[in-house]
């Protein structure tokens, strides 16, 4: 029995970031589409979405990166030169870049940054930058574990150590030149996971499953409290709804922030932005004003378990433990897959995908205007449907 993947992709094409030969309709997928074939999945020992940007995407396929989209001036399929390990498999990592593309990774074990080096031929390179002795992180000697880029341009890393150091940049060219960050704060917790939002920063804690919050004190919603002299939002707190809940996993978007608790609950915090694009005025007007609370607890139909979730934009995506997927939020670029009339959920869950038979989501992933989910499949052979849309009724009227 051989154990397949099949990677699916719903929203804004534009620059072909979903699938280059598709990028037409004005440029969107208004329904979930394969746009690549994993033949053994169970090899991948890490995300498949590695990276979902506005204008590019980056896909793992156990054997090498494959980019999608636009990668300086050069929109197509490329793969990722340089950064294979010794076994000749991709390495484990983050990449991240911005509006522009994907503009470099970070290898987790070595704490090494790689940037694209793009001379718009078919396969562009990944090569490892250099600080120099005098710079910031040579200084004070450490690596980097994580990193995060925000909406508002500012970067903040994490560094590899007991109690790691949280840096904050300006921006990413600030970092790279060996500059001193804006900020800088110790974290006695540990850090299992970082996400930026367009304002604000969200740490997992690793030693406790704390979850702490900083950022621009403008958007306090985005932060899951209210600052205050003893909390500000420039420092890293805890975010205080959420203390003592075994926090399994972290989520942001644009305006958006998520946790998904051990327990399966999903909680949301965020911004709602009073001049929203498109026609999706009400996407989350109606999950974030429902409690008057800073975070608030979301129930899923049925009060069924929530197993994952993804945000983009303007959309917010779950995968329930039972292995259903529900939308919520804009459709206006197809990023729900629920076909070209239906702009909005309107203020509902509405259920995006339903696996065939064999079949198992193993994955979900967002991008600003997209969603991707990973399928896996115990089949001999190819797999059914190659390169079909799927074909499922939201239930809403086109």
């Amino acid at each position: 029995m051989v154990s397949c993947g099949k990677v699916l992709a719903t929203g804004f094409n534009l620059h072909g970031q979903l699938e280059p030969r598709l990028a037409n309709d004005p440029g969107n997928l208004h329904h979930f589409t394969q746009i690549q074939t994993i033949d053994h999945v169970d090899s991948v020992k890490d995300r498949v979405i590695k990276c979902a940007l506005w204008s590019a995407t980056v896909i793992n396929t156990g054997i090498l990166f494959l980019h999608c989209g636009i990668s300086g001036t050069h929109p197509d399929h490329v793969h990722l030169d340089g950064l294979i390990d010794l076994d000749g498999r991709p390495k484990r990592g983050a990449f991240f870049g911005d509006v522009s593309g994907v503009r470099g990774f970070l290898d987790d074990e070595a704490g090494d940054l790689y940037l694209l080096q793009d001379d718009g031929k078919k396969d562009a390179s990944f090569l490892r930058h250099c600080f120099q002795a005098n710079d910031f992180l040579p200084r004070i000697g450490k690596k980097i574990s994580r990193i995060a880029v925000a909406g508002n341009m500012q970067v903040c890393i994490t560094t590899s150590c007991k109690n790691p150091a949280i840096c904050v940049f300006s921006n990413l060219q600030s970092l790279l030149q060996g500059s001193d960050p804006v900020e800088t704060y110790s974290s006695h917790n540990g850090v299992k996971s970082l996400v930026a939002s367009s304002t604000t920063f969200t740490i997992l804690g690793q030693q406790q499953p704390l979850l702490e919050t900083f950022g621009d004190a403008r958007y306090p919603a985005l932060l899951g409290r209210t600052p205050s002299i003893q909390s500000p939002a420039s420092l890293p707190m805890v975010v205080s709804a959420l203390d003592g809940i075994d926090i399994a996993k972290i989520a942001a978007g644009s305006w958006l922030n998520a946790a998904v608790s051990r327990e399966k609950d999903l909680y949301v915090w965020g911004h709602v932005m009073k001049q929203p694009i498109g026609d999706s005025h009400s996407c989350f007007d109606k999950i974030l004003n429902s409690t008057g609370e800073d975070v608030h607890l979301v129930d899923i139909p049925d009060g069924q378990d929530v197993q994952d979730v993804a945000i983009g934009d303007e959309h917010l995506v779950v995968l329930t433990k039972s292995g259903e997927l529900w939308g919520y939020g804009s459709n206006e670029f197809g990023q729900l897959g629920l076909g070209h009339n239906v702009k909005s959920t309107q203020g509902q869950w509405v259920k995006m995908y339903v696996a065939d038979a064999g079949e198992k989501i193993q994955e979900i992933s967002a991008g600003p205007l997209s969603t991707f989910i990973v399928l896996r499949s115990h089949a001999q052979g190819e797999l059914r449907h190659s390169d079909a849309s799927s074909g499922y009724s939201s239930g809403l009227a086109e």
